[in-house]
């Protein structure tokens, strides 16, 4: 059972790992626009036309950054020998930058100062996860158990479904 746990924590990293990095290079249009001003489209994407004569509450930009960082900040706890949120917030914020400065190079999507910011917030977000499952599981190895068991059980589906939509695409 160990060692299914184990292979499959490391297949559903590097499924989020493949996934991320299809979604912040290949996935995206060559335009390059850039945005230096915090919170500005933070700002343009909280009340969002619904294309239907409604508006709806934040749009998936927002969500999707932030929720695309969560497993990033969960992943890089447990892989990392320090366990000092500030140390794993900054190596975060680190890559999350390093993203945007290669979408600008590449002219690869749009470089946005906000992304960084919800890119921080989700990885943040996962770091607390982490503290949280902590103080619930004790170590890092029933926690790697706890985090294969629950990727297997939404990782597994969601890995079903983006195949299917990659192949149909």
């Amino acid at each position: 059972m160990q060692k299914i746990l184990t292979i499959s924590y490391w297949a559903i990293l590097l499924f989020y790992l493949l996934l991320l990095t299809y979604t912040v290079f290949i996935g995206r249009d060559s335009i390059r626009s850039v945005n230096l001003i915090p919170f500005d489209s933070i700002k343009n994407f909280i009340m969002v036309d619904n294309g239907i004569g409604g508006t709806r509450i934040i749009d998936m930009n927002i969500w999707g950054n932030i929720l695309m960082f969560i497993p990033a900040g969960i992943y890089l706890i447990l892989q990392h020998t320090t366990k000092s949120i500030a140390k794993n917030l900054f190596y975060i914020f680190l890559f999350s930058l390093f993203i945007e400065v290669v979408q600008y190079v590449f002219t690869i999507g749009a470089t946005d100062v906000d992304d960084v910011i919800l890119n921080v917030a989700g990885g943040f977000m996962g770091l607390m996860i982490y503290k949280i499952a902590e103080k619930i599981f004790k170590n890092d190895m029933n926690i790697k158990k706890a985090i294969s068991i629950l990727s297997l059980i939404v990782g597994l589906p969601i890995f079903v479904l983006v195949t299917i939509l990659f192949i149909a695409n």
